[in-house]
């Protein structure tokens, strides 16, 4: 019986090497414990998306915009208010451009954003409990004399706007106010035209 030809010693190395990899046992991938934050939100083209799963909401807002986020409990009524700091932060800054004279009559045209302008918001959220409606919790737990103009707001159960600019949603278990406070940076136009994407999970 004929002797069987020797392998080089440089085959016999890479064959061990392969058989040892396919030995070694397979371990999954880590699934990060944490959602994407706005993940499921149908957010435009260059926007970005916020969610916070203990509030049970999140929107939509102009991916040009950076801020700071700070929390603080509420005691009257009980909830939690969320401020954001809002800057306008466009990936190639651009200088503002000196406004141009307009001739006395005419409207004045609306100015655009400038690199650094900032202003901010506060979003609260409260226990609903047992209030049937948005106008019962509002008569409540807001100043009298507020009246309320209904508006149509993400998937809230029911949505108004105050006479001071404050909106309000009910949803199936929270009371969730948007307060605006417009610096130089116009939040009211760029979050109205949003309130769309909004979407309250509980």
């Amino acid at each position: 019986m004929p002797t069987p030809l020797p392998f080089p010693p440089k085959i016999l190395a890479a064959l061990a090497v392969v058989a040892l990899a396919g030995c070694q046992p397979s371990t999954p991938r880590p699934v990060p414990s944490v959602p994407q934050i706005g993940a499921d939100l149908k957010c435009a083209a260059g926007d970005h998306g916020y969610e916070d799963p203990q509030t049970g909401w999140g929107f939509c807002y102009p991916g040009t915009w950076k801020y700071i986020e700070r929390a603080q409990s509420s005691s009257s009524p009980p909830g939690l208010d969320l401020t954001f700091d809002v800057t306008y932060a466009p990936a190639t800054p651009q200088p503002c451009r000196s406004p141009s004279p307009v001739p006395s009559g005419e409207p004045k045209p609306a100015s655009g954003s400038c690199s650094g302008q900032f202003a901010f918001m506060i979003i609260s959220t409260y226990e609903r409990g047992s209030t049937p409606d948005l106008q019962s919790w509002i008569s409540a737990n807001l100043k009298p004399g507020q009246e309320m103009t209904a508006i149509s707001w993400g998937n809230a159960v029911q949505a108004g706007q105050l006479t001071d600019g404050r909106r309000v949603a009910l949803t199936p278990h929270h009371i969730v106010i948007l307060d605006l406070h417009s610096g130089l940076l116009d939040l009211e136009t760029e979050m109205s035209a949003r309130l769309g994407t909004w979407k309250f999970s509980f």
